[in-house]
């Protein structure tokens, strides 16, 4: 069931508008809607790229994204583009351990022509390395200038994500029971759990596992293991495991459906342009239709209601047929929303701006 006492209330209380090249919207009165406050921090993004050959590096570093103006005016609060592809140098190697750990684990769960019921999807465990850029606009708004600095306060510059094709309950209970195992052999040394949900019915795992993976964390290591039970805002649905990593890196590892993968993939265009951050030169189109989100609290809340439901649809999708095409098919944008918002169509213009930036 969708939140329509929430979609109801934004429809009465906003009038639809239409935006120009230049325009900002108008017409937007001030309302309080609960639970859609910003986001309060950011999550790994896996931006997309060409497909690889199954047999080149699994590491997948992000693209260069320009710098907003307002972080980047100061470098002397950030680390330098030299230390930034130092870092950078010395976390490639960690990221493909933590990739070979996670198929050591998770690789017999992935789903393929002999085995199509599994439920990982093909090519469904990825791992990046922040872009360089990347790294001196963050530590650029975090007032960090030094290697250790930057180490011990992101914990995103390698990420890793699991991609669930089958994310049924009991798809997901395989998926944790092997995590829980990496974890109790210490091969995965996790000091932060966090379960994102719209409501509890819509969490990925159950609150056995949960309490299995917590109870694993604990015992291994003598400092505990944080947890905690979220809902964002928008609505965003995953379970997300910081983790320590060699030569002093931190990591996260996030768990999530190959539909709710789709959603994040608009939505973190969303968040990134609301906050008043750049997104990569290729995705300039996206980001001037979806400027007049920036400074409008009004119309942040009503796309935060927007995308609550665009993930509660998506994790309300049947498993995915390991041979059948993977098609991506989103709400429909509603009419409190302009008609530029439309997922549907921000997805097209993406994969516009993926083929036109091939060729270049």
């Amino acid at each position: 069931m969708f939140i329509r006492p929430i979609f109801t209330q934004l429809n009465n209380n906003y009038r639809t508008f239409q935006i120009g090249k230049n325009s900002q919207p108008t017409n937007y009165q001030t309302t309080t809607v609960s639970n859609l406050s910003p986001l309060q921090q950011d999550t790994v993004s896996f931006s997309a790229r060409k497909k690889k050959k199954a047999e080149e590096t699994p590491i997948l570093d992000e693209k260069d994204v320009l710098a907003t103006k307002k972080d980047m005016e100061n470098r002397s609060e950030a680390v330098t583009i030299g230390l930034a592809k130092q870092i950078r140098a010395e976390a490639a190697p960690v990221a493909r351990d933590l990739h070979k750990t996670l198929n050591k684990y998770l690789g017999s769960l992935i789903a393929d022509e002999n085995n199509p019921n599994r439920p990982i999807a093909k090519n469904g465990i990825k791992c990046r390395i922040k872009s360089d850029n990347s790294l001196c606009e963050k530590t650029a708004t975090r007032h960090l200038r030094t290697k250790d600095e930057v180490k011990n306060e992101l914990y995103d510059i390698i990420g890793a994500r699991i991609v669930l094709r089958d994310a049924s309950k009991a798809g997901v209970e395989e998926v944790m029971k092997k995590l829980t195992e990496a974890v109790k052999n210490n091969d995965l040394k996790v000091f932060e759990i966090e379960n994102y949900r719209p409501e509890n019915k819509y969490s990925y795992v159950s609150q056995k596992s949960l309490n299995a993976l917590e109870k694993a964390c604990n015992k291994v290591r003598s400092d505990g293991v944080k947890r905690s039970e979220s809902s964002i805002p928008s609505g965003y649905t995953a379970l997300h495991l910081s983790v320590y990593l060699p030569n002093g890196f931190r990591g996260e590892i996030q768990l999530m459906g190959v539909d709710v993968q789709d959603v994040k993939e608009i939505e973190d265009f969303i968040y990134k342009v609301k906050n008043n951050k750049s997104l990569e030169k290729k995705y300039k189109p996206i980001e001037e239709i979806l400027k007049p989100l920036q400074n409008n609290k009004a119309l942040q809340r009503a796309m935060n209601a927007h995308s609550q439901e665009q993930y509660i649809a998506a994790r309300s999708k049947e498993p995915k047929a390991i041979k059948a095409k993977h098609s991506v098919k989103f709400l429909p944008v509603p009419n409190y929303l302009p008609p530029e918002f439309d997922y549907n169509e921000l997805y097209k213009l993406k994969l516009k701006c993926d083929k036109q930036a091939g060729k270049s």
